[in-house]
């Protein structure tokens, strides 16, 4: 079992509840939130192991929050795996070079999301 606390950040529930249910089924403690603004509030309070972060939200894109907390001194050494839709190599080299440490496309494969976590909490 490990004590590790994942953040998922996604607007859709549907996804939020997949890994969600993934992670947890691995012993992870998982908090979740639909947008960006939430997700403020929760590394607020508590500051995550590793962030999991998707691109396409309304208001404040992952892309923001990526650049917002890669700024913030107390935030920014949290590693943050972008889990998308948009793949593109754009994307992939524009959020690896903002500070994301890793790109995962969806649909998600669990057995790449459940290695890439492992590897970046162990």
């Amino acid at each position: 079992m490990s004590d590790k606390n994942i953040l998922v950040i996604d607007d859709s529930s549907t996804n939020v509840v997949l890994l969600n249910a993934v992670l947890a089924q691995h012993g992870y403690e998982v908090l979740s939130a639909l947008n960006a603004q939430e997700a403020y509030k929760l590394v607020d309070k508590q500051k995550p192991d590793l962030i999991l972060l998707d691109l396409l939200m309304p208001e404040i894109s992952g892309f923001d929050f990526l650049e917002n907390i890669k700024k913030d001194e107390t935030l920014k050494d949290i590693p943050v795996v972008i889990v998308s839709a948009v793949g593109t190599k754009e994307n992939i080299r524009q959020t690896k070079k903002m500070g994301a440490v890793h790109f995962i496309s969806k649909p998600v494969n669990v057995n790449e999301l459940l290695n890439t976590v492992g590897r970046l909490l162990s």
